[in-house]
């Protein structure tokens, strides 16, 4: 029975090894803390029910329908509320609706009526070449225009990478929008033109999901189908590869350090931290790490009803950064979007701080970053008064930024497996930072893992027969 060695116990490694289990190889994901999901973490505590990771799941993905129902989790979905429809951006101090058709955003008093007669021009703009790399400040400025990308596109970036749109490359991190220029010339064109193609090739529908426990529930159920294949507090220092030989994965554990021989070896690590294996000399990894991962913090805030003036008909508010009287990125009404967030009578709003924008304020002490996110919110939303539940929590390398460059990463990554048989990468620097995205890494590197086993199996029997 051949045998694989996982780095990293988030959502991309748990389903590698869970298929790869299904097939009947022998697994061992090493995790270098001790829980798995990686950024998949949610408590349950007073009543209420925090995300500190991703915050909602998408319905793209086939694949990932078919893991829930494998994993029993179907009947686990929650869809959200129709209210999540609804979005606030901040314009003047004041949260004002995201506009959702295009009539709403001809009309919209988040742009001036210059800026949206700018947008009537978008049809006419003429494609970049196809060869240039832009930015999506570059991006959305040319075809949208400066105002549009303000209150329009810079909010969505910090919200969705915790970014800056100044240094994101607009075709890795919204390739979408990159193809729809190449093919149809414009956006405009490109929306319209593409219908009938989704009309008679549809794609899975989105609907935005979570899970009654929380999403921290799917690495949890991943992790109980992989019992006894997963090693906790196990620091993965070197995967080293010889060319008779197998890999040999060295870990610590504490003061321990041990050995183990694989025949394949799938790293699910985050990127920064493959980066720091000894796979290939430094010299030939010099582009991973370069790659940033913003300092995140999230905060967490329970209240009564009636201390919140505002609504909170809606999924959340996004702050541009050109309103710079605020210091958060954004807050998501959490309560509004799923119903067992919090107790009766109560609200939770899920606060986002620091990023690219702000990343020296990510790393500010709870206390501090508390009393930051209740000034905001009071102007914001009409707060009153001091929480009755908190939390914080804080990544101090969050997303992966996809920058200008890219390209030279994700050369880097594949060179590293082509030079490395046997070995394979997954996550989610690769192809889309959601959960969704990450999943189908780890389901990717897992197929790749058993159509290398295949390959090799079949050299050495052609090798028998040779009397090689």
């Amino acid at each position: 029975m051949a045998s694989v060695g996982i780095v990293g116990a988030g959502i991309a490694g748990l389903v590698a090894a869970y298929y790869l289990k299904r097939r009947g190889l022998e697994v061992t994901i090493f995790e270098a803390t001790d829980r798995v999901g990686g950024f998949m973490q949610s408590e349950q505590a007073e009543g209420f029910l925090v995300e500190y990771g991703p915050q909602t799941l998408q319905r793209t993905s086939t694949e990932f329908e078919h893991l829930l129902r494998a994993l029993d989790l179907e009947e686990a979905c929650i869809p959200a509320s129709p209210l999540a429809a609804h979005r606030f951006i901040v314009r003047r101090g004041q949260p004002v609706p995201l506009p959702r058709t295009p009539l709403e955003l001809l009309r919209t008093p988040l742009l001036s009526p210059r800026a949206r007669l700018r947008l009537l021009a978008e049809p006419f703009i003429a494609p970049a070449d196809r060869f240039t790399e832009e930015t999506v400040a570059a991006f959305a400025q040319r075809r949208l225009g400066a105002e549009a990308l303000d209150y329009l596109v810079e909010p969505f970036v910090a919200g969705i990478f915790a970014g800056d749109p100044k240094h994101l490359s607009v075709r890795h991190a919204f390739p979408q929008l990159h193809r729809l220029e190449q093919r149809f010339g414009s956006l405009t064109w490109g929306a319209i033109r593409s219908l009938p193609e989704r009309r008679y090739h549809p794609a899975p529908r989105r609907s935005m999901f979570s899970l009654v426990g929380g999403l921290g529930q799917l690495p949890q159920a991943l992790a109980q189908k992989l019992q006894g294949n997963i090693v906790y507090n196990a620091t993965v220092v070197a995967v080293r590869w010889g060319d008779k030989t197998p890999w040999t994965l060295t870990y610590r554990q504490g003061a321990h350090v041990a050995n183990q021989l694989f025949d394949v070896i799938i790293c699910a690590a985050p990127l920064h931290q493959l980066a720091q294996l000894e796979i290939l000399p430094s010299i030939e990894r010099h582009p991973l790490p370069k790659v940033i991962h913003p300092p995140l913090a999230l905060v967490a805030l329970g209240f009564r009803k009636e201390q919140v003036a505002h609504p909170l008909n809606g999924f959340g508010l996004l702050v541009p950064a050109v309103e710079r009287s605020f210091q958060i990125l954004g807050t998501l009404f959490s309560s509004s979007i799923f119903p067992n967030r919090a107790p009766e009578g109560h609200v939770l709003l899920t606060t986002f701080v620091g990023g690219q924008r702000h990343p020296e304020l990510a790393l500010l002490s709870e206390e501090k970053l508390e009393t930051l996110v209740r000034r905001d919110l009071e102007r914001l939303l009409g707060i009153s008064g001091p929480p009755v539940f908190r939390r914080v929590w804080r990544w101090e390398r969050s997303i992966p930024q996809y920058h200008v460059g890219y390209d030279a990463v994700l050369v880097c990554l594949r060179e590293i497996e082509v030079r490395r048989p046997g070995l394979f990468l997954a996550g989610n620097y690769r192809n889309g930072i959601s959960v969704v995205d990450a999943a189908k890494s780890g389901l990717q590197a897992a197929q790749q893992v058993i159509f290398y086993l295949r390959q090799e199996a079949a050299g050495g029997a052609a090798k028998i027969l040779l009397g090689e």
